[in-house]
């Protein structure tokens, strides 16, 4: 059977965690039960399968294995500069525009999710396409900031921050924070999703246990104005 390429928030199909990562199926998963979610896609793992063949075929990731761990940031940096020019195939595009069409023709939160809202403030002009690695957001291992972000993003510039997603997965940081906790370097894998963005007033993330300290009693609520961005 052909593997998906595309998963929308309101799949009637669960995706598995290797397909789309960790916030990618969190996100399908909360839109599914009812939470505003800001409506969105995730590609999947296997959308990337292309670039990761032009990569290994180029011999850039054997060098980036093999180098000395004292040249290895030139290593990634290769690889990261020869993946950011490779063109998304026919069956990407197709697969991409498809979701596009789809999530710009849908408010980014239904009118049940938001009464408050206009129609003004909930419609879809405006992304954030984010990673979702398999290995990302997981009981061992967070990847907190070390993959890429990319907020307010145009439809024009859709193409463009899902490659800056995808070539952040060969960041010598993700590398070494691998190879650290036994991940498997020399098979990189990562998902993408694209998300509508809304005007927020305010923005953060909240930890069920204090980071700081370990403690299972304390809930740390961070936030800021606007997106959030220095969260």
């Amino acid at each position: 059977m052909k593997q998906a390429f595309i998963y929308h928030f309101s799949t009637e199909t669960i995706p598995s965690l290797a397909e789309v990562g960790g916030k990618g199926l969190s996100l399908i998963r909360m839109s599914r039960e009812g939470f505003a979610v800001p409506q969105g896609f995730a590609c999947t793992a296997v959308f990337f399968h292309p670039w990761f063949k032009q990569l290994h075929q180029s011999g850039l990731w054997t060098a980036v294995l093999s180098t000395h761990p004292t040249k290895r940031k030139a290593a990634c940096d290769a690889a990261k500069a020869e993946a950011l020019g490779y063109a998304f195939t026919t069956e990407q595009r197709d697969a991409l525009d498809a979701a596009m069409e789809v999530l710009m023709e849908t408010p980014a939160l239904s009118a049940a999710e938001t009464p408050a809202l206009s129609a003004a403030e909930v419609s879809v002009s405006t992304f954030a396409v984010r990673s979702s690695s398999p290995e990302e957001d997981l009981d061992g291992a967070s990847f907190a900031g070390g993959y890429e972000t990319s907020l307010g993003v145009t439809r024009n510039n859709i193409e463009e921050a899902i490659r800056h997603s995808f070539v952040s997965c060969l960041d010598e940081r993700v590398f070494v924070y691998k190879q650290e906790r036994g991940f498997d370097v020399a098979q990189p894998r990562i998902a993408v999703v694209v998300q509508a963005q809304i005007a927020a007033d305010a923005a953060g993330v909240a930890f069920s246990l204090n980071p700081l300290n370990n403690c299972y009693d304390e809930v740390v609520i961070n936030a800021n104005f606007g997106l959030g961005e220095s969260v």
